[in-house]
């Protein structure tokens, strides 16, 4: 079979721009209930008052007319009136008052911007079961391209696409050399979970000593007293958790020198509460350091009190190789290999965006009932919400690129100069790097990217390199569910510890 029916196979399987379309579907099902589930409830500072939140719906797109009248729209009409080709969003609430659950209500929450050819589009409704010919007819007549595989939105009449996002992976180990400054080995590991991302790493002095590096604290945590702090009482226990080669735990005797400070575990908490809470009696800072620990610390981990074991048996695994690699029995890790990265697609970035728009609105609900509240005012979650307290935030982000984040250019302006012009913008990866810094290696063509990206399209000037394409083939794979994963370890005999370390 030759190479050109291959291609125009897989093209026909998967589509050009099918993960797009694919992402935002699932932002559209399960990922707008996600963000709501991570809140759950709201509490604003009235007594025996609070509202619970439940299902999130998203309706079909839509227009308000002058006259008030609300009906159905086209993505064409939405150009030609510069219009947004939105759809509105309804949540479901139920205010409890001194026990009592009310009336559930689901009011309007604001509108979400609509992917073309999505499955909430009015294009997917138009063309559902219809025969190939059928459906040509019917998006000639709508004012569409039938040739168009859709994949962007309209914000005010104009066609905006989200490029592809390259970042490192998340909660992934990245070792390093370092040649300036205090420190000879290093290895970090951006934390994520939901909304919240942490940036910890250990690293290693020039004396031999680990240090722990982590918000909110100024200065690096001693490693021992971390370790200590989450529950590692006996010194034996930490060796043997770090490693059990004699290599290995002989680098740990200057850091246990360095941690004759704090001997116990509530000597370590009050020792690291000093640096966070400092003036407090000694019980107020252990408690704000165990709340530091929970929230601050490898949060992709677990935020509970529970989850301090495996918090120090992780980081026991990063001092392993922070020390293997300073004795050079472990390589650094490529920054540039593609295992290390990872694409943020259109559904996992609109996501970013709504959990920061959400809680926006959600502060200034509580702002507005409590403002009722003191003012001895009928409360009325209803006149509360501003809709378009949400619906603004999302709008402005993808009508300008400027996202969550302090990001920049995500969303983009369709290229309409020609068909395959406006299909490759749909298929670009851009870095977050600056384009003013030189970044010759992240610039370099590298052999992970073959079958992965194109090596020859790319900008010239200062984006060169950091704007890819997606190779014809590429093809996007979702992200695996942690629990199937710990199934199929399990069931080759691989022994998983708990929460507890056991």
């Amino acid at each position: 079979m030759e190479t050109k029916e291959l291609i125009k196979a897989f093209v026909e399987k998967n589509g050009l721009i099918g993960h797009q379309s694919a992402s935002y579907n699932e932002f559209i099902e399960s990922g707008l209930q996600h963000v709501v589930d991570e809140m759950q409830v709201i509490t604003p500072e009235i007594e025996g008052f609070e509202i619970h939140l439940g299902n999130i719906k998203v309706g079909k797109p839509s227009v308000k007319e002058a006259n008030g009248q609300v009906r159905t729209i086209m993505p064409n009409e939405a150009r030609l009136r510069d219009l947004n080709y939105a759809a509105p969003i309804f949540l479901e609430m139920t205010p409890i008052r001194n026990d009592t659950e009310m009336e559930k209500i689901r009011p309007k929450i604001g509108e979400i911007p609509v992917m073309l050819k999505s499955n909430i589009c009015n294009l997917t409704e138009l063309i559902k079961g219809k025969t190939p010919e059928e459906t040509q007819k019917e998006l000639i007549k709508a004012g569409e391209d039938p040739d168009d595989p859709g994949g962007y939105f309209i914000v005010n009449g104009t066609e905006r696409v989200l490029v592809l996002v390259e970042d490192l992976a998340a909660n992934k180990m990245n070792m390093e050399k370092i040649t300036i400054g205090t420190y000879t080995d290093s290895i970090r590991v951006f934390s994520e979970s939901g909304w919240v991302r942490r940036r910890n790493s250990i690293d290693r002095k020039k004396d031999g000593s680990l240090v722990i590096d982590m918000p909110p604290f100024s200065k690096p945590v001693p490693f021992i007293v971390g370790m200590r702090a989450l529950g590692m009482e006996r010194d034996a226990d930490i060796v043997k958790t770090v490693s059990e080669d004699p290599r290995v735990t002989t680098e740990l005797y200057v850091s246990f020198e360095e941690a004759t400070e704090a001997e116990s575990p509530d000597d370590s908490l009050d020792y690291l509460g000093k640096r966070v809470a400092f003036g407090q009696t000694r019980s107020d800072r252990i408690d704000r350091a165990k709340r530091v620990l929970d929230s601050f610390l490898l949060p992709h981990m677990g935020t509970s009190a529970e989850d301090r074991r495996k918090k120090a048996y992780y980081l026991a695994k990063m001092a392993e190789r922070t020390i293997k690699l300073h004795l050079g029995m472990m390589d650094i890790d490529d920054k540039d290999h593609y295992a290390n990265k990872r694409l943020r697609l259109a559904g996992g970035l609109l996501e970013d965006l709504f959990r920061v728009a959400f809680r926006a609105l959600i502060n200034n609900t509580i702002y507005s009932l409590e403002k009722a509240y003191k003012r001895n005012r009928k409360i009325s979650v209803l006149t509360a919400i501003r809709s378009n307290f949400l619906t603004e935030r999302i709008q402005h982000a993808i009508a300008t690129g400027a996202w969550v984040g302090n990001r920049q250019g995500v969303s983009q302006h369709l290229d309409r100069m020609n068909y395959l012009a406006a299909l490759s913008h749909r298929r670009r990866v851009r870095s977050l790097l600056s384009t003013t810094q030189p970044h010759f290696e992240a610039r370099d063509l590298h052999a992970t990217h073959w079958g992965r990206l194109c090596p020859n399209e790319t900008p010239e000037g200062s984006n060169i390199g950091l704007v890819k394409n997606l190779a014809i083939t590429a093809k996007i794979t979702n992200e695996a569910d942690d629990a199937l994963i710990e199934d199929t370890l399990r069931k080759k005999g691989i022994t998983i510890q708990d929460k507890k370390g056991k």
